[in-house]
């Protein structure tokens, strides 16, 4: 099942709805929040950062954090 945020959110730039247990709205949520924001400036992964991954994709944080990253570029790129 496709979540209908996730897919406006792929033309809207700055869709504002996040569905809690949608696995892209998470990434969504992160790759356009403070603290992925605060790790891309520290050019590291900061322990806010980090936490946040963990707390939501608890063993799989480090494919998530692929997912945020390329999430965020998608974002990035948007008109």
């Amino acid at each position: 099942m496709t979540c209908q945020d996730c897919a406006k959110a792929q033309t809207a730039k700055h869709w504002p709805i996040f569905q809690a247990d949608c696995h892209g709205c998470q990434v969504r949520a992160l790759a356009s929040g403070p603290a992925y924001h605060t790790a891309m400036a520290a050019n590291a992964m900061t322990p806010s950062y980090r936490s946040a991954l963990q707390s939501l994709f608890g063993e799989g944080w480090r494919a998530a954090h692929e997912e945020v990253k390329a999430e965020h570029a998608r974002i990035k790129g948007m008109a």
